[in-house]
């Protein structure tokens, strides 16, 4: 038996131009019930037998370029899903749906040929509208109205295109305002030098001039300013801050694998795993990932100033079958952006290092991405290779960490926290694209510029504390037997903290203090958010002023200090018994005595000294690090343009494995932008002409 269908060529252009072939009053008149079964359209029906009534969607005047020659499209009329869900589907399979083969010729056609082509439209616009009629009136439990592909969706994606490319233009004009010539560098540098050398001259000694500032100092703690005073003050500062968080406890373990009402947060969420030459480490990370998400939901970032990759991280994402996306520019924040992007058909993304292993009751809360919440931060623990407890180092670490997420949990529950931790955190996407705009761009400490620019943009992070995500930590203080980490890769906590996470301790009063005046968008949450900003500013001017106050009280009040600072190390002490006894006990992530009581205590105080230093060595740092403008991620015209290029590949069809490599980026001209932002930018000049 002859199909009622046969192949019909239909015009390249015509295809691009009508778009859908569904518009809104196409739809059929319902047969009475007695003509339920009607017989499919045959070839031989004449079109004049179609509704006279049915509208045409308006046609642009322009045609669009047409793709290269012998290029093929198909074309499938497919029946409509049915509308009510609880009918029965149909045990015998439908009939397969007519597919139209188009060949789409080059534009490089003589002006006959187009000719012709136009004298066809017409006759083929009736072949498609025939086509369509005929695919809806064979399925008999068609719904009154035809679903549709989401115009709004479409129009949102360019829009995006549209704001990234026009973020490239901006990035493009200001970007030789941002560079500063080596000579203006190298006066930059040299002059704060000097202006820290006048300092502590001029203003600390003094001589001859006059007595100095620590002098001064001196004299006002010996004749005028009360020791007990000040010991009282700041050891009920301490206390208040240390005990009250253990008010709260820690939310109780999910019981079970995934909870059914996870499921949608789990559909909803991408996982972004930046990374650096973490080859060796990414195999554990996206096994334990692939417990919690489905392949096509994970997206590793690989980075590096390089136009190809620097290992064979895309080799280790293909054994698992999740994304891979390269991109050129070797930034941890410039890698979590372009993910943002790559993940753009999910709502929220979970931004996890490469070392990160996800537990199998890893709960998704996106659900609590709600109102002002905009991020979520976990609660983390330090663990040893394999998992382990590790030494004592780390182990000590372990306590630091959690005693860490009670605060930020105690914090988000009467405020918001300062920020999440960098190791793992839970992000509504829009809302993560629009703190990139705030970031201010600096590689070293970007998850507690993130926390900032949160707060600052409206949006309050909470903490999950239901369970402990590992993450490997540096072995040791000072010195280390060797052995490799992911990341930045420090094996000491002396590296780790002295040289990268205390770098901003200073430069962070700033904002602290800028936010603390001039920062009210959380409302009511505000008042509890200041309180736990204004400990951090409180604790650095404590490390600031640490090797002037603390010799000369000892100087002045040798006995007193000495009690007093006993006292306060035992507060300390008891604050982490309590702790260890009452919440890890629950948790069933209790430390051994031993370490609490011969090595916590001295470990914290190692631990004062480097962020003393650390404040000290930052504030001569600074001069060059500052030398230099560091502009906004969305400023940075080579992250500008990696978006770009990964916009133009999410124009296509991904797969599970896919690699999204970003090719080098070059400076200067619109190389990578894809050619739909540019017609798209063209029409819309053309448009508002």
């Amino acid at each position: 038996m002859n199909s009622p269908f046969e192949d019909i060529v239909v015009p390249g252009h015509l295809l691009a131009t009508t778009g859908h072939t569904w518009y809104p009053g196409w739809e059929p008149a319902q047969p009475p019930p007695d003509e339920q079964e009607t017989p499919r359209l045959s070839r031989s029906s004449s079109f004049s037998q179609l509704p006279e009534q049915l509208p045409r969607p308006p046609q642009p005047l322009r045609r669009r370029a047409r793709s290269s020659p012998l290029t093929r499209v198909l074309l499938t009329a497919s029946p409509p899903p049915a509308s009510r869900p609880s009918r029965p589907a149909r045990s015998s399979p439908s009939p397969p749906s007519p597919i139209y083969e188009t060949p789409i010729h080059s534009s490089m056609h003589s002006d006959a040929s187009e000719e012709e082509n136009d004298e066809m439209n017409e006759k083929n616009s009736n072949v498609i509208r025939a086509a369509h009629l005929s695919s809806m009136l064979n399925n008999s439990q068609a719904p009154a109205r035809l679903p549709q592909r989401s115009l709004s969706k479409r129009l949102a994606a360019r829009a995006q295109r549209m704001d990234v490319y026009a973020l490239y233009e901006q990035a493009k004009k200001g970007g030789a305002s941002l560079q500063r010539h080596w000579s203006v560098q190298f006066l930059l540098e040299y002059t704060g030098y000097a202006l820290l050398l006048a300092f502590v001259y001029f203003v600390l000694i003094g001589v001859p001039l006059w007595n100095g500032a620590v002098y001064w100092l001196y004299w006002v703690i010996k004749t005028r300013f009360a020791v007990e005073g000040g010991w009282a003050c700041i050891l009920g500062l301490s206390t208040l801050y240390a005990f009250s968080p253990l008010l709260i406890a820690f939310e109780p373990a999910p019981s079970r694998y995934i909870a059914d009402a996870e499921r949608h947060s789990v559909e909803n969420t991408a996982l972004l795993i930046p990374c650096y030459k973490s080859e060796a480490i990414l195999g554990p990370t996206l096994e334990a990932a692939r417990r919690i998400f489905p392949a096509d939901h994970i997206f590793v970032i690989a980075n590096g100033n390089s136009a190809t990759p620097l290992d064979n991280t895309e080799h280790v994402c293909r054994l698992y079958g999740v994304h891979h996306v390269w991109s050129p520019v070797g930034s941890k924040i410039i890698a979590q952006f372009v993910g943002c992007y790559a993940a753009s058909r999910f709502a929220n993304v979970l931004l996890i290092d490469d070392d990160c292993l996800l537990p199998p009751s890893f709960p998704v809360v996106s659900d609590r991405l709600v109102g002002r919440v905009q991020c979520v931060g976990y609660t983390i623990k330090s663990v040893g290779p394999n998992s382990s407890r590790g030494t004592w180092c780390q182990q000590a670490q372990d306590v630091e960490y959690k005693i860490s997420g009670l605060q930020r949990a105690f914090a988000g529950k009467i405020g918001s926290a300062i920020f999440p931790h960098g190791a793992i955190s839970l992000w509504n996407r829009e809302f993560l694209k629009r703190t990139f705009h705030e970031h201010p761009g600096f590689s070293v400490s970007e998850d507690w510029f993130f926390g900032d620019s949160c707060r600052r943009l409206g949006g309050r992070i909470t903490m999950c504390s239901a369970i402990f995500v590992e993450t490997e930590t540096p072995s040791a203080v000072f010195f280390s037997d060797g052995g490799s980490r992911g990341g930045f890769g420090e094996m000491t906590i002396f590296k780790q903290r002295f040289l990268r996470w205390n770098f901003f301790f200073v430069n962070g009063m700033w904002y602290n203090l800028k936010y603390i005046l001039g920062s009210w968008s959380l409302g009511w949450w505000e008042i509890g958010t200041k309180i736990f900003v204004f400990q951090e500013v409180y604790e650095t001017i404590l490390y600031l002023l640490t090797p002037f106050i603390l010799p000369i009280s000892f100087f002045v009040r040798p006995g007193f200090c000495g009690m007093m600072f006993g006292i306060t190390v035992g507060m300390y002490l008891l604050n982490v018994l309590i702790f260890n006894e009452l919440h890890l006990r629950w948790k069933r992530e209790r430390v051994s005595w031993g370490i609490l009581l011969f090595y916590y205590t001295p470990y914290k105080l190692m631990l004062t000294l480097i962020n003393v230093a650390s404040c000290y060595w930052s504030l001569y740092r600074y001069a060059r690090y500052f030398a230099r403008r560091h502009p906004k991620v969305v400023e940075d015209v080579k992250a500008i343009e990696v978006v770009l290029r990964l916009e133009g590949i999410n124009t296509s069809t991904t797969s599970l494995g896919q690699t999204l490599t970003v090719a080098q980026v070059k400076g200067g001209g619109n190389t990578y932008a894809p050619e739909a932002v540019y017609q798209f930018t063209r029409d819309r000049r053309r448009l508002r002409k």
